[in-house]
């Protein structure tokens, strides 16, 4: 059987994080990718320069284009790009904006898939996931911070580091809260989120108001996305097993679930027929009920998935797309992979 990533192919600020994490899940590199499929959705004329150029330096990478008379890129829609698919195959789909992999994310997605064949698909553990989103909140995962009030001196402004012990400590009036509003209007361009000291809990920060809903605010609620990364940075740098995100398998049952990060065998998909325009719905809803098979949460995989469409507006003004490269560069591009050192580059065994 081949594994195969499957890249919604549009963002380069975003897939130029990815790449790290993809190229070192390369059977090459030690991981189980075969190879990675992109399906290129621009037009943009210098993201498909980077993807050209990606290609032509990473061996096991493929791009996927819809040509017509005249046009060197059209963009594809979901319906006709699932027919790329292929018999034998597990796939991994995965958003272009995840940015963040563990190393065991892929192997135990892989495994869970094979020990569980009564589930059509298994979803990832995803940071910033509408339904996840409730789960790591319940957890106790997400940790209280709120946006930084007032523009910060040049030189913390210049800062690169991923590090959230770095940050200074929130402060303004003690009755400040952030409304779960996607009116929320961000403080300044390129502003960073703090986190509240002296042992004060998340109550008003913007997490409290989180739903197990797929539209709910952890979908179209800036705010709370923003808070979940941090507290992801934060706890990447204290906790390097990552231990409050984990849980056991979640069965979803029918509710309907991003597919950000997701395995899934061609087989089950090209015995069904041709995908219709809303995949997700399809994957997660439709085809499950149809077929009488329930979809799944492996809680033991952690991804990171930056932003919806919702959301980008608000998430993009502040440093986070900075601080996930600056983890990246960091602590994961061209270095091997180990299961001997951890998310901080520490040995373990």
């Amino acid at each position: 059987m081949q594994v195969v990533a499957l890249v919604f192919f549009g963002r380069r600020d975003r897939v130029s994080i990815l790449d790290c994490y993809l190229t070192r899940n390369l059977k090459r590199n030690g991981g189980l990718l075969d190879s990675v499929e992109f399906i290129v959705n621009t037009e943009d004329a210098d993201d498909l320069k980077w993807l050209d150029e990606a290609v032509a330096r990473t061996p096991g990478y493929v791009k996927y284009t819809q040509r017509k008379k005249g046009d060197d890129y059209v963009v594809l829609d979901y319906k006709r790009a699932y027919g790329i698919l292929k018999r034998n195959t597990m796939y991994i789909k995965i958003d272009d904006d995840v940015v963040y992999i563990s190393d065991d994310t892929i192997q135990r997605l892989v495994q869970t898939r094979l020990d569980h064949p009564e589930y059509l698909v298994i979803s990832a553990n995803v940071v910033n996931h509408p339904l996840v989103s409730w789960l790591h909140y319940h957890l106790g995962a997400i940790r209280p911070y709120l946006p930084e009030l007032l523009l910060p001196e040049q030189s913390e402004r210049n800062k690169s580091s991923w590090r959230a012990s770095e940050l200074p400590a929130w402060t303004g009036p003690s009755t400040y809260t952030v409304q779960n509003s996607v009116d929320f209007t961000p403080p300044y361009q390129g502003h960073r989120w703090l986190p509240l000291t002296n042992g004060e809990n998340t109550d008003r920060t913007p997490i409290s108001g989180t739903e197990y809903h797929p539209h709910g605010p952890g979908w179209k609620v800036w705010p709370v996305a923003a808070q979940e990364h941090y507290s992801f940075l934060e706890n990447l740098e204290k906790d390097p097993m990552m231990s409050s995100y984990r849980f056991e398998l979640w069965d979803s049952v029918y509710d309907r679930l991003s597919i950000n990060f997701i395995a899934f065998l061609g087989d089950d998909i090209l015995d069904t027929g041709p995908m219709p325009g809303d995949d997700e719905l399809y994957l997660t809803v439709t085809l499950p009920k149809k077929l009488g098979r329930h979809v799944a949460i492996d809680g033991s995989t952690l991804v990171t998935h930056f932003s919806y469409g919702a959301q980008w507006d608000g998430l993009s003004s502040t440093d986070l797309l900075m601080r996930y490269k600056a983890y990246a560069e960091e602590m994961v591009c061209g270095r091997p992979r180990s299961s001997d050192v951890d998310n901080l580059g520490n040995v373990t065994a």
